[in-house]
């Protein structure tokens, strides 16, 4: 595609140099702009009067409830991964190599018009490699750091609004939408792209708090999931791709020569040893490896399809001893099934498959197994939320010249409680020891209030 070549070398000294400038230059731009956002947002507090401030963040803090496990993992493991993914990019043959290997060789078997698309984006890049470049690992870097240090609150939904933001941007034009346009659709090489499950994780991050433990929400991913993997088993198992076929009229398979190519890439000697060992395996055994992919990819799909039917239908039914709660736990653990498979599954192509995907220079992430892997957990969590708690409550402090009264007050009631239960309990008298004590019992003042009643009343009157 015209635009997208270049004669400059990728390890070119001049290029490397201009492009470690340039990321310390917008690094201290970087720095500058969040120092002074943060002395805006404190003295922005500071100057907030001080009883509303303390009365609104002691009933806020009360009222909340911890982040859910699902959204925390998401977060976090989003954060890190977009964090990586901008180092990755700060490698020195990004700065040339990004459009001329990595975007043109993904979009060459896409239609014209996604050709087009991509190749107005890297001309773009081409008209500024250097300064593209480094704002491009510095858009990263601040999207993971900024879900990492926002846990809750607008500020974090506006960090899932970025990466979705972001995401969808690389999707479009670094991915040349995963391929999907593109003969030679499979899961095995990443399908639908990595950036399509960061855009996934940047929407669920931006949910509103009403939403975290929303029991639709959790139904919804794993449904999504199943109609997904039930797809991409479809698409694996259509004949006349070539996936069945470990060599094809001569040369390698589909899927054989996908391996071998990744062997080649620049890599630590174990593991590119491992992946020709599997590239020879599936060259070998090409039909059987495409048997256990679509075999596993279907039951992966089914599985997750109707755990989620069972735990609708279990939805209307309350109580302990209702059926609903049979089939609700059973749809959960065949969902917690699949998703244990799908993770083992995603790990083995990440390694066997995609070659871990970051190595050789010019990797830009670790693809789209770690990214399915964190969406499939995050997705049975939101399934199998834990109890919701309080994030934080404040300790009610009382004043100093109020605590000794109210101290005091405390003691004279406990000791009020505790004077019944150790006074000794009233004897009996025997009838002659009753009649000494009237005799002996000084004779009382005469009042019309007097009970006559009282046996000594009777023996004087007498």
């Amino acid at each position: 595609m015209p635009g997208m070549k270049s004669g400059l070398n990728l390890d070119n000294p001049l290029l490397a140099a201009a492009f470690r400038s340039a990321l310390l230059h917008q690094g201290m731009v970087a720095l500058l702009v969040f120092g002074v956002l943060a002395l805006a947002w404190v003295s922005v507090r500071e100057w907030r009067p001080a009883s509303a401030g303390g009365a609104a963040s002691a009933s806020s803090a009360r009222g909340q409830a911890a982040e859910p496990a699902w959204r925390m993992l998401l977060r976090v493991g989003f954060g890190l991964i977009w964090i990586f993914d901008g180092l990755l990019q700060a490698q020195p043959s990004m700065v040339v190599g990004l459009p001329s290997r990595v975007i043109q060789p993904g979009a060459a078997s896409s239609p014209a018009w996604v050709q087009h698309l991509v190749n107005w984006a890297g001309t773009s890049w081409s008209y500024h490699p250097v300064q593209a470049a480094a704002a491009t690992v510095w858009i990263q870097v601040g999207i993971g750091c900024w879900m990492l240090a926002a846990r809750r609150g607008r500020w974090s939904q506006l960090a899932g609004l970025a990466g979705l933001g972001w995401g969808l941007t690389v999707w479009v034009f670094g991915e040349a939408f995963g391929g999907i346009f593109a003969p030679g659709l499979t899961w095995l090489f990443g399908a639908p792209g990595a950036a399509t499950f960061y855009c996934l994780a940047g929407g669920m991050i931006a949910l509103p708090e009403r939403y975290w433990r929303a029991p639709w929400l959790g139904r919804a991913a794993a449904s999504v999931l199943g109609a997904f993997f039930a797809g991409m088993a479809v698409l694996q198992a259509w004949p006349g791709r070539g996936f069945w076929q470990g060599r094809l009229h001569g040369g390698p398979g589909t899927l054989t020569g996908m391996i071998q190519s990744m062997a080649q890439t620049p890599q630590p000697g174990f593991l590119a040893s491992l992946v020709r060992g599997f590239a020879s395996f599936t060259a070998a055994h090409g039909f059987a490896v495409n048997l256990f992919a679509v075999v596993a990819l279907a039951l992966i799909g089914a599985a997750l399809l109707a755990g989620v039917a069972l735990m609708t239908s279990a939805a209307g039914r309350s109580g302990p001893a209702a059926p609903g709660a049979d089939l609700r736990l059973i749809g959960l653990r065949l969902i917690r099934v699949a998703v244990i498979v799908a993770v083992l599954l995603c790990l083995a192509d990440w390694v066997l498959i995609e070659d871990l995907g970051i190595f050789g220079g010019l990797g830009t992430d670790p693809n789209s197994m770690i990214p399915m892997g964190l969406i499939l957990v995050a997705g049975y969590l939101a399934l199998a939320p834990v109890p919701a708690r309080v994030a934080a409550t404040e300790p009610v402090v009382v004043a100093p010249q109020a605590a000794a009264p109210q101290a005091a007050a405390a003691a004279q009631i406990a000791a009020a409680q505790a004077a019944p239960a150790q006074a000794v309990p009233p004897q009996v008298p025997t009838p002659a020891a009753a009649g000494d004590a009237d005799r002996d019992a000084p004779a009382p003042v005469a009042s019309g209030d007097a009970d006559p009643a009282v046996p000594g009343w009777r023996k004087r009157l007498s």
